[in-house]
């Protein structure tokens, strides 16, 4: 490292001299934490993809999921470049990616300002980007894979969804919630507990975060796949039905669709989250080397 002592450099450095930090080594940061986000993405959006759309189908009309996870998973060996750019795969790019970057981004701005609330800021605008993309990738999803039809008849789809303001605003709601306890136990919660782990359980500096935030996001989707089939049937269903009869209809694949819920998340806040967090310090560690 160019400077072995414990003292932040922003503590040794001058006004001007913290000013010029500002302006040539803050870009480059962000630059690699933009480079870590879409790198990271990449990854874990296939596997998301295909998921995601095997989820939605078997709570629309009863399609198996392993048997959807293994169609959609040869179709896209058979043909990786229409798969790639198609647009689900987009939707699911885009929201991890500009997860991944808006949380990254916030936490070295937070860093480089020595803001007190750093870590609640970095939460709550991962929220203000995840939440709102996560709700529009789902609708994006119930429209395409809503109905047996599938995508090759898009038009179709979005013709058979019959629109009920109050009743998508209900399913708006509840997705919201949903993804907000999803970023809250992957951002704050697991950070937070990789913490208080004894190091009788495990010393290693890496292994506390690597237990939390495979587990921790994981838990979440024991409160987060009931709001999720809820809101699918209200945002499918979009006509006075019973709440009974909703809840019968949410509840009937509760057990399958939470265990791949949760195989879901691994990739997304486990694998991903904790291959953003090396990408990232592997390109701010070769930033300071450089400097």
């Amino acid at each position: 490292m160019a400077n072995p002592s414990p003292t932040p450099p922003t503590m040794q450095q001058s006004p001007a001299e913290r000013q010029h930090r500002w302006h040539t080594s803050l870009p480059r940061r962000l630059a690699g934490d933009l480079g870590a986000a879409a790198v990271s993405a990449t990854l874990i959006t296939p596997i998301i993809t295909v998921i995601d759309r095997a989820l939605v189908e078997k709570s629309s009309f009863n399609q198996p999921i392993i048997r959807g996870l293994r169609n959609h998973t040869l179709a896209a060996l058979r043909n990786p470049a229409r798969f790639v750019f198609q647009v689900p795969f987009g939707l699911i790019w885009t929201l991890y990616a500009a997860t991944y970057a808006v949380a990254n981004g916030t936490d070295t701005i937070g860093t480089e300002l020595k803001a007190p609330a750093t870590g609640m800021i970095t939460f709550l605008s991962t929220t203000i980007v995840n939440v709102p993309l996560g709700v529009w990738k789902d609708i994006r999803f119930a429209k395409i894979f809503g109905t047996q039809k599938g995508p090759d008849n898009v038009e179709t789809v979005r013709k058979s969804v019959v629109q009920n303001k109050g009743i998508a605003r209900a399913a708006t709601a509840m997705f919201l919630a949903r993804d907000s306890i999803t970023i809250f136990g992957s951002f704050t919660l697991a950070p937070r507990l990789a913490d208080v782990i004894p190091d009788d359980l495990t010393s290693h500096p890496h292994a506390k975060p690597v237990i939390t935030q495979l587990t921790v996001p994981v838990l979440t989707q024991l409160v987060a796949t009931p709001l999720h089939l809820f809101a699918l049937d209200l945002y499918i269903r979009q006509h006075h039905v019973p709440l009974s009869d909703r809840i019968v209809q949410s509840q009937r694949y509760l057990g399958s669709t939470t265990v791949f819920r949760c195989i879901r998340i691994i990739p997304a806040f486990g694998f991903g989250c904790l291959a953003n967090m090396e990408l990232r310090s592997m390109f701010h560690g070769k930033l300071d080397v450089g400097t």
